[in-house]
C-alpha cells in the first residue's frame, strides 16, 4: 500500500468511528453505561485477537525474537511518556465560561495524543498483508465508537450543535493520519526495522488496552458483563483472522 493510502485509511477509521458514536450519543441518545462499558470491552478483546493471533505471528515468522521484543519494549515506552505528557496537556485547558467545554476539549486532547501511537501502528503494518491492515482498520473504527459516545457527552450537556461536534472526528481523524505516515515511513526504511515496527505496534496497543480500554470498561460499568464483551470480542477476533 501507499503511504498516502495508509494515512488516508487511518483518518477514515479514527473519524468514521468517532463520528458514528457522536451521531448515536446525539440522536438515539445511547445512555447505557452497561452497552457503553460492554463496547470499551469487546474492542478490547478484538485488538488483543489481532495482536496475538496476526501481528505477533507475522512478526515471529521473521525468526529476530530480539528485534521483536526492542518493537515491544519501544512501544510500551511511547504509551509511558503518553501518560505522563496528557495531564500536562489538560492543565493548559482555561475555558472559564463552561465546565463541560473544558471536559470535553480534555477528552479531544487525550484522545489526539493517543491517536499518534494508534496511527502508528496502523503504519507500521504497512509491510505486512493488506487484510490485515483492513482488519485493523475495521477494529480501529470500532474503538472509536464509544469513544465518540463518550466525547459526545460534554458537548451535548454544553448544549453544543451536532453539526460543530462533527469537526472534531475530521481533525482527530487527520492526526491518526499523520501517526499512519510517520509509521509507514519508519516500516520501509529496511528488514530490520520492519521487524522492529511490528513488534512497535504490538507494544502500543497492548499498553491502550491493558492501561485504557479494559480499566475504562470498567471503570463505566463494573460488571461481569464487560469481562463477558472482552472475551468475547477475542473469541470474534479468532474467528475473522483465522
Amino acid at each position: 500500500m501507499s503511504i498516502w493510502l495508509i494515512g488516508f485509511i487511518a483518518l477514515v477509521a479514527e473519524g468514521m468511528g468517532l463520528a458514528i458514536g457522536i451521531v448515536l450519543l446525539y440522536v438515539f441518545k445511547v445512555r447505557s453505561k452497561r452497552v457503553i462499558g460492554m463496547l470499551f470491552g469487546g474492542t478490547s478483546g478484538l485488538m488483543i485477537a489481532l495482536i496475538c493471533f496476526d501481528v505477533l505471528p507475522q512478526a515471529l515468522s521473521k525468526e529476530r525474537m530480539d528485534l521483536i521484543i526492542i518493537g515491544i519494549m519501544i512501544g510500551v515506552t511511547i504509551g509511558l511518556l503518553l501518560d505522563d505528557i496528557t495531564p500536562a496537556f489538560e492543565k493548559m485547558i482555561r475555558v472559564e465560561n463552561s465546565r463541560m467545554i473544558r471536559t470535553a476539549f480534555t477528552l479531544v486532547i487525550g484522545i489526539a495524543l493517543h491517536n499518534i501511537p494508534e496511527g502508528f501502528a496502523l503504519g507500521a503494518l504497512s509491510n505486512a498483508s493488506a487484510d490485515i491492515i483492513q482488519k485493523f482498520a475495521v477494529i480501529l473504527a470500532l474503538h472509536s465508537i464509544p469513544e465518540g459516545i463518550a466525547l459526545a457527552i460534554p458537548f451535548k450537556q454544553a448544549k453544543v450543535k451536532l453539526l460543530g461536534v462533527l469537526v472534531i472526528p475530521i481533525i482527530l481523524g487527520s492526526i491518526m493520519g499523520v501517526g499512519g505516515l510517520l509509521g509507514y515511513v519508519l516500516s520501509s526504511m529496511s528488514q530490520t526495522f520492519i521487524i522492529i515496527a511490528l513488534g512497535l505496534a504490538a507494544g502500543i496497543i497492548l499498553y491502550i488496552v491493558c492501561d485504557e480500554l479494559i480499566p475504562e470498561s470498567r471503570k463505566i460499568w463494573n460488571g461481569r458483563m464487560t469481562t463477558v464483551a472482552t472475551i468475547l470480542g477475542i473469541v470474534l477476533g479468532l474467528l475473522l483472522l483465522k
